[in-house]
C-alpha cells in the first residue's frame, strides 16, 4: 500500500513538473550607427541599457515563455519572429522589432512572451527611449 501511494505521489508531482515547463532562449544582434547621432529604441519589453566604447550597437535579447519548449523558441526565431531592424531616417537610425506586433497563439491562447534587452551603445550617441518599453538601467559615465 506505502509503495502505490509512494508511485501515486511521483507520477502527480511528475506530470505538474511536464505541464509547468518553460523556455528561455537568447538572441543577440550587432547594428553599425553609421555616423547617426540618436539611436530610437521602438522595442516591446525591458530595456537593460549600458555604455561602452565601441562605434556599434549591440542588442542581447532574452525571450522566456511560461508554457512550451526551446524548440517551440527556435521555430519562433527561424520564422523571424525576434528580428530587429534599424531604420535610418536623417539623424535617427530607430531600432524595431516589427514581428512583435502580431499576436501568436498556440491551442487557442494568446502566447504570452516576456522580452529582456540588453542593449550596448556608444557613448556619444543620444539615446530616444519609446514608450512602449521599460528601461531598467541606465549606466552613463
Amino acid at each position: 500500500m506505502t509503495n502505490k501511494i509512494a508511485s501515486i505521489v511521483f507520477l502527480l508531482a511528475l506530470s505538474l513538473t511536464v505541464a509547468a515547463q518553460s523556455a528561455e532562449k537568447t538572441f543577440s544582434k550587432s547594428f553599425n550607427t553609421d555616423g547617426k547621432g540618436t539611436i530610437s529604441l521602438d522595442l516591446p519589453g525591458v530595456i537593460d541599457l549600458k555604455v561602452w566604447d565601441n562605434p556599434t550597437i549591440r542588442i542581447g535579447i532574452t525571450v522566456s515563455i511560461p508554457t512550451g519548449s526551446e524548440a517551440m523558441l527556435g521555430e519562433l526565431a527561424n520564422i523571424g519572429r525576434y528580428n530587429l531592424v534599424a531604420t535610418p531616417k536623417g539623424d535617427v537610425l530607430t531600432i524595431q522589432a516589427p514581428n512583435m506586433q502580431k499576436q501568436i497563439r498556440v491551442k487557442g491562447q494568446e502566447l504570452r512572451e516576456t522580452l529582456t534587452y540588453v542593449v550596448f551603445v556608444p557613448k556619444d550617441l543620444t539615446i530616444d527611449i519609446l514608450p512602449n518599453a521599460e528601461t531598467v538601467a541606465a549606466n552613463r559615465k
